[in-house]
């Protein structure tokens, strides 16, 4: 076989190229202290270090998630205290309007700071979480959950609670509903509320409101059964104006006789111990519902007894002024006593996102050491294999240089 000069020059160059280029990667290495640089350096390593990194990246997502959760539920709680502290003041203040005979200056001064404590405690059932959202509205985290519109109380919020993921398969609830919290409190005695019918005339311009429980007893006796009260067409009343007739929601008949009665705007109506107010001008047809309940929001609660500490005279009508001062302190209790539950839910959950918290730290770490282990450089083998290589690409090119000089033409 004939070898010519090209040849040689050929296959040089290209044992210089293979032997440079192995240089060059293990100095590639050693500067980013990486043994795997591409993945064609180690394809079952590269693999496992994507797998890895995907992994430590969604343990990444897991800490910021529970260090929003964790800011969350620490906000709740410290709202929560607040409301608490606030709901004992004016547990206290009603309380001292009980105490003895008090003068009419010392009721307009409590019911003067019930009434600012009141204002707070609305400021406070509608606190902003740290993003914005309201803590108490439920699944509505944009809506306002408490308005409050003369003397009625309105939720608008939902029963919802805002879930946050701290771990697979693991989520924590964040938010608490203000239904659960602050509205569905047991009441002393039932009371009753009063709602238009949404598909009500709109022109009518129609509206109820509460005047009040008339007899404790009638009501107990007739709860937990509801109202409805239907306007009427004008012929049925015998003098043809508007009229309205009050049922039991149970079984349709009519309450106490009260059949295609003459409407007057404003006037009270009173029946199975209640007494509400319609005003304006309903249509026939329009109908109104006064439901009974063995509930009632708290803030409702407080507004009842500012106004009823104001209005009632214990010197003229004691058991009014009793039972006003009964069923504050039976609200307060139970909205107090609702909260302390709250709040021991949300001390278990922020054990839980710590223990999670821990639980992603100590895998986090298992899984850089297991990265280091896959892709990381041993520094002392790379160093040694970069001097043996270099060495050999030094001996190669002096030979190359040694081999190219060679020619029949030297020994002529």
């Amino acid at each position: 076989m004939r070898v010519s000069s090209s040849q040689i020059s050929q296959q040089g160059a290209a044992s210089l190229q293979d032997l440079g280029r192995q240089v060059a990667e293990t100095q590639q290495q050693i500067a980013g202290g990486r043994r795997i640089v591409k993945p064609g350096d180690d394809p079952v390593g590269a693999a496992r270090v994507v797998q890895i990194n995907q992994e430590l990246e969604v343990r990444a997502q897991y800490q910021k998630n529970i260090d929003s959760a964790e800011a969350q539920l620490v906000q709740e709680e410290v709202v929560l205290q607040q409301v608490m502290d606030v709901m004992q003041r004016i547990r206290e203040l009603t309380l001292q309007a009980s105490n003895g005979v008090p003068t009419v200056d010392d009721r307009r001064f409590i019911t003067t700071e019930i009434a600012a404590r009141f204002d707070e405690l609305v400021s406070l059932v509608n606190t902003r979480g740290p993003n914005g959202e309201y803590l108490f509205s439920g699944f509505q985290s944009q809506i306002r959950p408490f308005e409050v519109n003369g003397g009625s109380v309105t939720f608008n919020g939902d029963e919802g609670q805002r879930l946050v993921q701290v771990a697979s398969g693991q989520f924590v609830p964040v938010t608490d509903s203000g239904r659960e919290i602050f509205v569905d409190i047991d009441t002393r005695t039932p009371v009753f509320n009063v709602t238009a019918h949404p598909d009500n005339d709109p022109l009518a311009n129609a509206s109820i409101s509460e005047a009040g429980v008339t007899d404790r007893e009638a009501l107990a006796a007739f709860f937990p059964d509801d109202l409805v009260v239907e306007f009427r067409p004008l012929n049925e009343s015998p003098d043809g104006s508007p009229n309205f007739t009050v049922r039991r929601a149970s079984d349709n008949r009519v309450v106490d006789g009260l059949e295609n009665v003459s409407f007057a705007s404003g006037t009270a109506v009173n029946v199975a111990g209640m007494s509400f107010r319609i005003t304006g001008y309903p249509a026939p047809g329009d109908r109104f519902f006064i439901e009974t309940t063995s509930k009632q929001d708290v803030l409702t609660t407080i507004a009842n007894a500012a106004t009823g500490l104001a209005e009632i005279d214990p010197n003229v009508s004691g058991d009014a002024f009793d039972n006003l001062v009964g069923d504050t302190l039976t609200g307060l209790d139970n909205a107090m006593s609702r909260i302390l539950e709250v709040q021991a839910d949300l001390g278990a959950r922020m054990n839980s996102i710590d223990s999670t918290r821990n639980l992603h730290a100590d895998l986090e770490l298992k899984a850089q050491d297991a990265l280091s282990k896959v892709r990381d450089l041993d520094f002392a083998e790379a160093v040694s294999r970069l001097s043996f290589q270099s060495f050999l690409l030094e001996a190669a090119q002096q030979s190359f240089v040694r081999v190219s000089g060679l020619s029949l033409f030297n020994a002529l």
